[in-house]
């Protein structure tokens, strides 16, 4: 019987911290999510219209090479830089972190940097491709 008992404790702690780790992930990504979504309201807290490209600028915003489509956010010059360079590398060193906790490993092509900004609509957005520019 105390075999048993030991058994049936043994499956319900496995199943308790696996169930508590996803949680703690999940928690985690949502603290991410939320760096995130700062930085891009602070990115956009001015209300100018893009009307010069030279008034915008971008900055990296993944940890990792791979990037994505949301690798890089544009913002006005206009903005407290220093502050805002600041929370963006807090959130590019939480990355890191949380990939590092949960063993996420990319594989991909290096990423590279936008070739510049450009006014559509009143709107900064990446020039895709230099011969736009």
């Amino acid at each position: 019987m105390k075999k048993l008992s030991f058994i049936v404790f043994i499956i319900c702690f496995v199943t308790v911290s696996c169930s508590n780790e996803e949680e703690s992930q999940d928690e985690d990504f949502k603290k991410l999510e939320v760096m995130h979504d700062e930085i891009v309201a602070l990115s956009l807290s001015t209300s100018q219209a893009c009307t010069n490209p030279e008034e915008w600028d971008f900055t990296r915003i993944s940890a990792s090479s791979c990037g994505g489509e949301n690798a890089y956010v544009i913002y006005s010059k206009k903005i407290d830089k220093t502050k805002f360079l600041v929370k963006v590398n807090e959130y590019l060193n939480a990355q890191i972190a949380y990939n590092q906790k949960w063993k996420i490993i990319l594989a991909c092509q290096p990423m590279l940097s936008p070739p510049g900004i450009e006014c559509v609509d009143g709107k900064p957005k990446f020039v895709h491709s230099i011969a736009n520019k």
